[in-house]
């Protein structure tokens, strides 16, 4: 018997972390639990104080599995709050991407990896952080799963070739899902920002709750927009919160809006009436602090009063010398400090806080002092803020002071009074969501419809890219048709299960539908689909008006496009269907156009196999016999082509030749095929103007969500094992 101790790292959390006597009892030995949550499979010849492990082990598909679930309870409309206690013994309310990596200590390296995209999709949009994670860690534990029945070789290069084909027709601004943003259009954009917010049912908003909060941050967005050009950019919105106390509604504010209980309302009118007030802003505490301060110290008595001292003195020169009337900080002040500075008329503002400091320095233009080392010499080149009015407000019985300046372009967006203090940080995360994505809509203008549609779209576009170019692919990779469509499934699934989880409804998939021009997700009565038994003009008594995104209509779809419906679909089918060039072939002898889009939605609709290419791997012998029938064929085309030539002389005699210009005319109407190169004349599937209650999503911000998510999955695609540095 072996005895074996181990250090189990950390994969979910700092919680996880134990030490574990293993016993080999037999050949097979026995595996813990946190030992398969981590993933780690430690071998006898180790390099010491490393550990190693290969990610295609089956702890590791379950390390995933478990992110993955951690990730999916807190994203879309059936999303809730994950209550975390990690090492330390705090416990923390989460219900979204950044406040999850911020909670957790993750160990694993291929989730610090996808933590890594969550973090600068968060960083850089603001948004989707929760939809790059789950894109990434669902297409990924697909993979390894598809890589036991194939090589590595194959999923790798064509789940490239998907995503290259993908991303290229996505940056193309696709009409079916891709719309712009009219910014003058106060019901579009306030639909566009409450979509965001419905997308968080952890806030407990009511739909008026959620519709007036939707209405204050877009009059705060626009209140921040400058009226001339700025070289940094847009305004800022300040975003407060209310104290405890009796419920109120938001408010909207020009300026920054500061809470201090200790405000003199007398001072604060006092130096609202100079006009142009300069203010000082520190970031660094105005207190004794062993560890931070560093100043050069004398006299007799202790640090402290040395240090209370030398920056009084300091700051009493400054005030005179170039008239400050507040002084800022960003961190306490002491109050002996505090005492002597008001004493000579000047506003102290204490503990602003991050937010608040950034609004102070955008709303006054000033610059902070954040070194003491030298501080007279701080103080004279110190950049001071200019204020032009300082109002008291009172909220909710307390009371508040306005700084504002008529050039400042600061706006500050005072949230409603919610239940839970737990939510509030889920409230101010979603509330600056939305500001990001306004300013990303009025710079891009590119909106993209949301509640799964674009995401069903998706799925149904793998699905043609995989269909129409299967050919291809088996030759390009060197793989049987049936591992061709086992890799596409990768992208259908994980995107369709997505799309159900955005909708906010059932998983299941008999109680969706996609159309078949827009490819939008839509909550269809079956009656609806069509079928062999069912017409597919049959209307029920109260049909679905709209998808769910409802920027496509029942009556656009039926009676403009001639589309109906047919059943999502997680899994391409096994059969091959007709391949591009047996399919132009068929075109041009019926002498008719399609778009790819018609050929896509043809190709799903029809059961019955109409070409030599609907074989599987099975029936292999059966391809082989037919290419027996295909000889037969080619010897009977002489054949039917004297009885073309028949039928179209019966034509000409039918017909005034004086009417056409010359017998070509004739020729190139009745017998010449269309080429595949002119244009088609069947109208292009675009989504129409807005509808009242659409679901929309920012296009930057989702488009740069996918890049993110697919590229990280090239990425740990490639990685065979990972290493744990004891």
């Amino acid at each position: 018997m072996t005895s074996l101790l181990l250090r189990v790292p950390d994969t979910l959390g700092k919680g996880w972390k134990r030490n574990w006597d293993l016993r080999k009892k037999s050949s097979r030995p026995f595996i813990p639990l946190a030992e398969k949550m981590s993933g780690v499979v430690v071998e006898g010849d180790r390099v010491k104080g490393v550990f190693c492990h290969s990610v295609n082990h089956p702890s590791c598909l379950s390390m995933l599995s478990s992110y993955r679930k951690l990730l999916l309870s807190a994203y879309g409309p059936k999303g809730c709050s994950v209550l975390i206690s990690n090492a330390v013994g705090r416990e923390a309310l989460v219900s979204s991407s950044s406040e999850i990596v911020k909670e957790l200590s993750f160990a694993h390296p291929t989730t610090k990896y996808i933590n890594a995209l969550i973090s600068a999709q968060n960083s850089s949009c603001g948004l989707n952080g929760l939809y790059t994670g789950l894109l990434c860690v669902g297409l990924l534990e697909e993979a390894l799963k598809c890589e036991e029945e194939m090589s590595h070789p194959i999923v790798s290069y064509v789940s490239e070739w998907i995503i290259s084909q993908f991303i290229e027709q996505l940056d193309q601004f696709p009409s079916q899902v891709v719309m712009e943003l009219d910014i003058e259009e106060m019901d579009q954009v306030v639909s566009f920002v409450k979509t965001i917010i419905g997308a968080k049912s952890s806030l407990g908003l009511t739909k008026s709750e959620a519709s007036d909060l939707s209405i204050n941050i877009v009059r705060a967005f626009l209140k921040s927009i400058p009226s001339e050009y700025m070289h940094n950019g847009f305004g800022h919105v300040s975003i407060a919160t209310q104290e405890e106390g009796p419920s109120s509604p938001g408010a909207i504010f020009e300026g920054l809006l500061y809470r201090n209980p200790d405000i003199s309302l007398n001072r604060v009118e006092e130096i609202g009436a100079l006009g142009e007030i300069r203010v000082l802003l520190f970031t660094v505490a105005l207190s004794y602090i062993e560890e931070t301060t560093s100043v050069a110290w004398g006299g007799p008595g202790t640090k402290e009063d040395n240090f209370g001292s030398l920056v009084l003195a300091s700051l009493m020169s400054v005030l005179k010398k170039r008239n400050i009337s507040i002084i800022a900080n960003q961190k306490p002040v002491h109050p002996v400090l505090k005492f002597e500075l008001e004493r000579t008329g000047c506003l102290v503002l204490e503990r602003l806080g991050t937010s608040a400091t950034e609004s102070l320095i955008r709303v006054s233009g000033c610059r902070s002092v954040s070194n003491l080392s030298n501080l007279p010499g701080e103080l004279n080149d110190a950049v001071l803020g200019i204020l032009t009015s300082t109002q008291n407000v009172v909220l909710n019985n307390k009371n508040y002071i306005l700084l504002n300046n008529s050039e400042g372009c600061v706006s500050t967006l005072l949230l409603p009074t919610i239940s839970s203090p737990s939510i509030l940080p889920t409230l101010k995360e979603t509330t600056k969501s939305c500001l990001a994505a306004l300013r990303m809509a009025v710079v891009d203008r590119r909106i993209v419809c949301g509640g799964g549609c674009l995401e069903a779209w998706a799925a149904t576009t793998v699905t043609h890219l995989i269909t129409t170019n299967a050919q291809l692919l088996t030759q390009l990779a060197g793989a049987s048709p049936y591992h061709i469509f086992k890799v596409g499934n990768i992208f259908v699934r994980t995107l369709m299960e997505l799309a159900l989880y955005l909708s906010g409804g059932s998983s299941n998939r008999f109680d969706w539908s996609v159309d078949t021009v827009f490819h939008h997700l839509w909550h269809t009565p079956s009656h609806l689909l069509k079928n062999g038994d069912v017409s597919s003009t049959a209307l029920p008594a109260n049909p679905p008006q709209h998808c769910v995104c409802g920027l496509v209509t029942q009556e656009v779809l039926r009676y403009k496009h001639n589309g109906w419906w047919k059943p999502v679909e997680f899994q391409l089918s096994d059969h091959l269907p007709t391949f591009p060039s047996q399919q132009k072939g068929n075109d041009q002898k019926s002498g008719k156009c399609k778009s790819s889009l018609e050929v896509s939605c043809s190709k799903e609709s029809e059961s019955e196999a109409e070409s030599l290419g609907q074989c599987t791997e099975d029936s292999l012998e059966a391809c082989g016999n037919s290419s027996d029938e295909d000889v037969d064929s080619l010897e009977k085309t002489p054949h039917s082509l004297e009885e073309e030539i028949d039928s179209l002389e019966g034509k000409l005699e039918s017909f005034d030749i004086e009417e056409y210009d010359s017998l070509e005319d004739i020729l190139d109407r009745y017998a010449r095929p269309r080429d595949d190169g002119e244009e088609c004349k069947v109208p292009e599937a675009k989504l129409e103007e807005h509808v009242s209650g659409a679901l929309y999503d920012s296009f930057a911000a989702k488009f740069n969500a996918t890049r993110l998510a697919l590229e990280g999955f090239t990425q740990l695609l490639h990685i065979g094992q990972c290493i744990f540095d004891k």
